[in-house]
């Protein structure tokens, strides 16, 4: 009889746990909405509520659609963005930036979710936010795939071809690796004019090395509106790695 009894008491203990599991993770989940509808609306929000908000499932696909979003209009070629297997989310390495660049704000900081990213990015000198997307049609017209096509090549235009620069032979004798970022012109008909060197890591070991592959490169013109225009300010980012 005891024993039947402390089975019984068990059962119910153990019943109570997932009851009250059940019931925190639904208010987690609630608060998760409540947050994510509040930085939807741009509201203030403080450094605990928005170091949380991509933690949670719901939050990281929001977080990644919105931030995806802020990528295309401000036209932030992906290549430059730092590279990481430990992201959450497609993106979340510029959420991982967002965090540190919050970390760094006031203990009672008030921020909206798009101050914190914009935020970010924009002390990521290496990934310059751009002009916005051009675009002079009617509102609130569909776009079809191939506008589709042209803006995403207007936010981050592509070579025809791979380029792959020289290795410097005594870094490839030394094991050094880096990487190094140009900036250039592409012209009307889309060749490449006016190269220069952004930045590199380490410095000045593929700086030459960049700067003749990036000459090379081939694009497609970038069409406005049905014209060739030339583009200016692309960036392009050459890694070297053994």
């Amino acid at each position: 009889m005891s024993l039947r009894f402390a089975l019984i008491v068990l059962i119910a203990l153990a019943s109570s746990v997932a009851i009250s599991a059940d019931q925190n993770s639904l208010q987690e989940r609630r608060e998760t909405i409540r947050i994510r509808s509040l930085a939807s609306t741009n509201a203030l929000l403080s450094r605990p509520q928005l170091s949380a908000l991509c933690s949670a499932v719901d939050g990281a696909r929001w977080c990644e659609g919105y931030i995806a979003a802020i990528l295309t209009v401000y036209q932030i070629p992906l290549n430059c963005l730092p590279r990481t297997d430990m992201a959450p989310f497609a993106n979340g390495q510029v959420w991982e930036l967002t965090v540190q660049w919050i970390l760094r704000q006031e203990q009672d900081s008030k921020l909206s979710f798009f101050d914190a990213v914009t935020g970010a990015l924009a002390e990521e000198k290496r990934c310059p936010m751009g002009n916005l997307l051009p675009y002079n049609g009617p509102e609130l017209v569909p776009y079809c795939d191939l506008e589709l096509e042209e803006m995403q090549y207007l936010m981050n235009p592509t070579p025809l071809a791979e380029v792959t620069p020289d290795y410097p032979p005594a870094a490839q004798r030394d094991g050094i690796e880096g990487w190094a970022q140009i900036s250039f012109t592409v012209t009307e008909m889309g060749d490449v004019k006016d190269v220069v060197l952004v930045d590199s890591e380490p410095p000045e070991i593929f700086d030459a090395a960049s700067i003749e592959a990036a000459s090379k490169l081939k694009f497609r013109p970038i069409m406005i509106n049905g014209i060739a225009k030339e583009a200016l300010n692309i960036q392009y980012v050459f890694r070297f790695n053994l």
